[in-house]
């Protein structure tokens, strides 16, 4: 039935009914992104112990973040009350580049970040990809997330020509992925692991 034939409140339900399947996906992602599902708010550096013992073991003395080559990491502010002061990394505006040495795991004094000597032990997070905001769902262009990983193709890849696969047993959670992706919303979050190490 042609939109002009329906009566007023039909157009309304009919409208009603497109906008929320147009909304209703990104509304879902950005839900998930937020931690709704009760998952840890924060993505905490490399070597972090499990975030129920996080807080209490950082003693705040800023180590990690002065050793940070990617200036990815920073402290909490007073907002965030007993987290307030404790280092997290923000990959929309900086990622962990899984440095040579990583050095912020080597500095911290109180063993809330744990001495890692392989990339591969890093446990951060996982990243997500969330297809319909993907531009090559729509047949697009873009490597911009593979190229970048520091891991390569056994953390993310492409099978075919759509959105990237994320391989969840290499994928260490760094967010160069994420700090990647050309999309607002982002099409490749990283969502926190609690259990870290």
């Amino acid at each position: 039935m042609a939109v002009e034939r329906l009566g007023q409140s039909e157009r309304r339900k009919f409208f009603r009914e497109v906008l929320l399947r147009a909304v209703k996906p990104v509304g879902d992602f950005l839900e998930r992104r937020i931690g709704r599902f009760g998952g840890p708010a924060h993505l905490r550096p490399p070597g972090a112990v499990a975030e129920d013992r996080f807080s209490d073991t950082c003693r705040r003395c800023g180590a990690c973040v002065e050793a940070c080559p990617a200036e990815a990491i920073f402290s909490l502010g007073d907002s965030h009350g007993h987290a307030a002061g404790t280092p997290v990394i923000d990959p929309d505006g900086a990622a962990c580049v899984v440095c040579d040495g990583l050095k912020c795991t080597h500095v911290c004094p109180s063993g809330a970040l744990l001495p890692l000597y392989d990339a591969h032990l890093i446990h951060m997070g996982l990243a997500e990809v969330y297809e319909p905001l993907c531009v090559r769902t729509r047949g697009e262009e873009c490597e911009l997330c593979v190229a970048r990983c520091p891991l390569g193709a056994e953390a993310i890849r492409f099978d075919d020509e759509g959105p990237p696969v994320v391989v969840e047993a290499g994928c260490v959670g760094c967010g160069v992925c994420q700090l990647a992706c050309p999309t607002t919303p982002k099409a490749i979050v990283v969502k926190p692991d609690a259990r870290r190490a």
